[in-house]
């Protein structure tokens, strides 16, 4: 009898505690909807973003949870290459859309403006000049499986794409490098990544074969100051921490300018390479991966030619 009286007693204690939540809840809900700025004062601060809104900016949302509102007010605005931002080359200002005093950045900005709760306040950067985009220019390279008999073209195909997702990995593309048919994950082509962070990153997949390399090779790049690598493994696997490393090099003309491995908890992680020396020549660069076990190796790399700024 104890026990039936006790087991009453939690129960009676549970209906109360859910009593109380439903009605913190009804009393709290008027208040958390007049904190959310309305549908109008949306509309307001993404038309006063749209009538200064140059090329290259790039806009962010304070706190994270808004950005789905910000990018369905203002995401017309936001090429795929500033979305899933690799690196910051090529960004000339920032907009940020903030509510409830959030915000990214402690400096102070060069405009600010309030729509009835939301701030929007803008920020000039100095950034690289962006002078070659490798992920974008993709589709005009040339990909090679090494084999016992040497190396094998991977044709451009159209194939089935693949959404990805939660222990899919990344989007697979239509269109895309087929290096073998029956090892669909050994591709080369444009997706998104999810680093370790979370942070979409707009970057080529080329998933390691094994110890022999799979290459991407592009002809005719326009070099300036430097060339910038960030890469990274799907956070589905990356967080593991329990395969092999990735070994990715990196060669301009016939020689070997840069060779980096990349573990599991790196996250978005890479390198620079100086070419100044050659600033305003056209080079072949090639990228090649390796890995000693390809198990999981969910692995995607972003690359840019870039020219640095000097002041007068």
């Amino acid at each position: 009898m104890a026990d039936a009286g006790r087991k009453l007693s939690l129960a009676a204690w549970a209906w109360v505690l859910f009593a109380g939540l439903a009605t913190f809840e009804l009393v709290a809900h008027p208040v958390i909807l007049e904190a959310i700025p309305d549908d109008a004062s949306w509309e307001e601060a993404s038309a006063f973003v749209r009538a200064q809104f140059e090329p290259g900016d790039r806009i962010v949302a304070a706190p994270p949870w808004i950005d789905p509102i910000v990018r369905k007010e203002l995401g017309d605005l936001t090429p795929l290459r500033i979305a899933a931002l690799a690196d910051g080359a090529g960004v000339g200002r920032v907009w940020e859309l903030g509510i409830r005093g959030a915000t990214t950045r402690a400096d102070i900005p060069a405009q600010e403006r309030d729509f009835d709760g939301i701030r929007v306040r803008i920020w000039p950067v100095e950034s690289p000049l962006l002078v070659y985009d490798f992920v974008a220019n993709i589709e005009d390279a040339r990909v090679e499986l090494e084999t016992e008999e040497g190396p094998r073209t991977c044709p451009w195909t159209r194939g089935r794409p693949a959404p990805g997702g939660l222990e899919r990995g990344p989007m697979r593309p239509e269109e895309r490098f087929v290096c073998d048919a029956k090892r669909p994950w050994l591709w080369v082509g444009p997706t998104v990544l999810a680093d370790l962070e979370l942070q979409p990153r707009r970057c080529i997949w080329q998933h390691p074969a094994g110890p022999t390399a799979v290459r991407t090779i592009f002809s005719d790049v326009p070099l300036g100051t430097r060339l910038i690598v960030r890469g990274g493994v799907d956070y589905q696997v990356a967080r593991q921490r329990a395969h092999a490393p990735v070994t990715l090099r990196v060669w301009i003309d016939d020689a070997i300018a840069a060779e980096w491995d990349h573990h599991d908890g790196d996250g978005w992680s890479g390198f620079e390479i100086d070419t100044s020396a050659r600033d305003g020549s056209l080079a072949t660069v090639r990228f090649e991966t390796t890995a000693p076990d390809p198990f999981a190796r969910l692995f995607c790399f972003a690359a840019s030619s870039q020219r640095e700024l000097r002041g007068d």
